[in-house]
């Protein structure tokens, strides 16, 4: 215990530089790892398996948001304590379960049989497990501890991630492979959180009372992220549906590079959630835009630099990798990275009105969004087939921008006001 303490703690240093380093190893870790998993599944099984795996594992992505519920930024932003530590946690116990059942149901609904349903209902296990932590490490981040809370998302993907690898390389089984990352996540995510939790003295009892009244107040957040999953992985769906596996594990090896955007651009926005509660909360407009516009530029930023690398490197590098011809499909890989830029825009757009509390704006931004998607969709990928998903997500992903620039603008009037 005093091992894993020493690992976790260091030798106690804290402070931006350790938040910032240990953030943008969690966020790289965490954004890579689906590349990983991809990669190694391509490489050993084939592409038609690799196609399996990737469906399935979209589809407990797009619940993952369910069980996190998208409570994080709001748990952070929390400064007045309005709900207790403890009901957090009350809370998480009963969306992870929703997660599952509804993940389950969903799955069976679509059709899922065989290994895609087995997979699917593994790697729910395993989102439940990133879900559940995360209301501990929400509370970490409140108590200016956001580097424990990063060092043990890194430690345990990277372990678990490199566990799934040797069971692919020494069985070729998928669902048994799956199944060892899912176990090590579980043991891992329970030893390493049940050691800070004591050292931090964070254990609290739940107000039960007050339970469904934050669940409530945090639906709009947990309805708009899920609805913003599904938007960001329709394509993936609608070349499920149209198309083939084959072309399934294509389009995602194209689409890995959008979430360097969004992960770089991660960097950015978690380390000063709190900061802009504490701006929003005390009126301070001035600086409070400043930090904003900050923000904004640093996406801004990433993305030009990442569209520049892609456009010289993108494809060559994905092709050495994964051992598939893409040239053919470079077009479309530089207006998903385009794209990528905007949803990092959106993601921050979504904490943003989380911290002034105007969650129903958001999930107005993603009904709008939806309504695009479902007349656009299908109709674009028959005709355009991949392109034609890549035009989609893009149209989305604008139109959430633009209704949430809306709702800061109302919200920044509203606070001149006040």
């Amino acid at each position: 215990m005093k091992v894993i303490e020493k690992i976790l703690f260091g030798t106690g240093e804290k402070g931006k530089s350790a938040d910032f380093f240990w953030n943008m190893c969690a966020s790289v870790v965490y954004s890579f790892q689906s590349a990983i998993l991809l990669f190694v599944v391509t490489r050993i099984s084939g592409l038609f398996v690799a196609g399996i795996f990737s469906i399935s594992y979209i589809v407990s992505q797009t619940f993952a948001v369910v069980g996190s519920y998208s409570m994080r930024n709001y748990q952070v932003s929390d400064m007045k304590n309005k709900y207790s530590y403890g009901t957090y946690i009350y809370s998480r116990i009963i969306s992870t379960i929703v997660m599952f059942v509804t993940c389950m149901v969903y799955s069976l609904l679509e059709g899922y049989t065989g290994e895609k349903l087995v997979l699917i209902a593994i790697l729910c296990v395993y989102r439940a497990v990133d879900g559940y932590e995360d209301v501990y490490h929400g509370e970490m981040q409140k108590r200016n501890r956001l580097d424990v809370a990063s060092r043990i998302v890194t430690y345990r993907i990277v372990i678990s991630s490199a566990i799934f690898a040797i069971g692919v390389l020494c069985t070729n089984n998928i669902i048994f492979s799956t199944a060892l990352l899912t176990i090590s996540a579980v043991l891992l995510s329970w030893g390493m959180n049940a050691v800070a939790i004591s050292v931090m003295d964070m254990q609290q009892k739940p107000q039960k009372n007050q339970v469904w009244k934050l669940l409530f107040e945090v639906a709009p957040i947990c309805i708009g992220a899920f609805l913003y999953s599904y938007l960001v992985n329709s394509p993936k769906y609608a070349i499920e549906n149209i198309l083939s596996d084959d072309m399934q594990t294509i389009f995602n090896i194209i689409f890995m590079p959008v979430f360097v955007i969004n992960m770089l651009s991660s960097f950015v926005f978690k380390p000063y959630v709190a900061r802009m509660g504490i701006y929003w909360n005390e009126k301070k407009q001035k600086e409070f835009i400043k930090l904003l516009l900050l923000q904004v530029g640093c996406v801004l930023g990433i993305t030009a630099i990442v569209m520049l690398a892609g456009f010289i490197l993108g494809i060559p590098v994905l092709e050495f990798i994964y051992g598939v011809d893409l040239k053919q499909y470079k077009l479309l890989f530089m207006m998903l990275l385009a794209f990528g830029g905007i949803t990092a825009l959106d993601a921050f757009a979504l904490i943003v009105l989380t911290v002034m509390r105007l969650q129903n704006v958001v999930l107005v931004s993603y009904i709008v969004s939806l309504i695009v998607d479902v007349i656009f969709m299908n109709s674009l990928v028959i005709k355009y087939h991949m392109m034609g998903a890549g035009l989609v997500y893009g149209m989305s992903m604008v139109v959430i921008l633009l209704v949430s620039l809306v709702g800061i603008g109302m919200g920044l009037v509203q606070m001149k006001k006040e």
